[in-house]
């Protein structure tokens, strides 16, 4: 049987993404079992695997020889932390795929939708008011919750508002000046805090934070997480064929409205459900789908697997990065990502053969 150069190709493509794959899911578990060894109180890797697995059985695989505070540091307080950097940092990956092929903008990220500017002032009405006793809302995650879907609704109400089919151009004004009043409403509130501790904690968690993981918090966005991977793993051909823009998708006999529609709600409920745990964490659902999209070209089906692993890699050792830079004091990871992500972006851009859904 002959092969033809496009079938050479179409296979070297694939290998290349089988290695890349194979390569970043290894470099994720040596990432998490170093981010738990990592900390004030530095753990040996090999106590941390042989804990994580004791745990996991339920028995002793292995004799357990070391010190019970460092399997009370590892199972209670670090683990869950890094599963949730994890989560999260896959996450806005994710979503950041898929707001910059539903705008076909190459600067959308999760947050374009006002999002995190819904969830902030959420979180900083609970902290400054107390709460917010007529929605009976007490709880800091749950202010940031309703902060956040209120903006998206907000957003996509508006942005579907008028004409047969979702404006994108519509959509991130939208999002643009919701984001705005909120940002305005969250200064406001920081400004009338009634002590410093106040806006200062406000502040924190604005700039996004994973020191709230706890074990019982995981399984939500864990299961948001999967959900929407597999909505935009299934959906994948089809955001393929929106990058050639709306009216060839059209004419290919796809439903733009429907499509988009979904996408956004995904996007949105995914996102509402990260930040209300961790806060704002910028510049990863915008970085990394860049830097993926450089090795999978336009191909969703690898970008969606690519940006999952690259986003909780980069995120894990962003928070090693922000809990070990001034020992003990803890920096907000968001200020960590952008340090990060803003010149490594620059560099990506400068890059004279790299185009916005192009090819590899």
């Amino acid at each position: 049987m002959n092969i033809t150069v496009a079938d050479k190709t179409y296979l070297s493509k694939n290998r290349k993404f089988i290695l890349w794959t194979a390569g970043l899911s290894i470099l994720l578990v040596i990432t998490i079992i170093t981010a738990i060894a990592i900390g004030s109180t530095y753990i040996e890797p090999d106590i941390v695997y042989k804990v994580f697995f004791n745990k996991m059985s339920g028995n002793e695989i292995f004799n357990p020889t070391w010190n019970v505070m460092y399997e009370n540091i590892i199972w209670e307080i670090r683990l869950p932390r890094v599963i949730l950097g994890a989560l999260c940092g896959a996450g806005l990956a994710l979503c950041g795929v898929l707001m910059q092929c539903v705008t076909k903008n190459p600067i959308a990220e999760p947050y374009i939708l006002g999002i995190s500017s819904g969830a902030s002032c959420g979180a900083v009405a609970v902290i400054v008011l107390g709460g917010i006793a007529g929605l009976g809302i007490t709880s800091i995650t749950a202010g940031a919750f309703v902060g956040s879907m209120l903006s998206g609704i907000l957003v996509f109400a508006i942005g579907t508002s008028m004409g047969k089919s979702t404006s994108t151009t519509r959509l991130v004004l939208s999002g643009m000046a919701i984001s705005t009043i909120f940002s305005a409403v969250t200064n406001l509130l920081i400004y009338g805090a009634k002590n410093s501790n106040q806006a200062k904690n406000a502040l924190f968690w604005t700039i996004g934070s994973l020191g709230g993981a706890k074990w019982e918090v995981l399984l939500i966005p864990f299961i948001a997480l999967v959900i929407v991977c597999i909505i935009a793993f299934i959906m994948s051909k089809t955001l393929d064929i929106m990058l050639l823009g709306d009216d060839n998708a059209i004419i290919l006999g796809i439903n733009i409205k429907l499509v988009k529609s979904i996408l956004i709600i995904m996007a949105t409920l995914l996102t509402s459900t990260l930040v209300a745990i961790t806060g704002a964490i910028g510049f990863i659902g915008l970085v990394v789908p860049h830097i993926c999209r450089s090795i999978a070209g336009s191909d969703h089906k690898k970008l969606i697997v690519l940006s999952t692993l690259v986003g909780a890699i980069f995120l894990i050792w962003s928070d090693v990065v922000a809990r070990g830079l001034f020992p003990p004091t803890e920096i907000p990871i968001g200020i960590i990502t952008s340090l990060i992500g803003g010149p490594f972006f620059l560099w990506l851009i400068s890059i004279k053969n790299y185009s916005f859904g192009g090819n590899e």
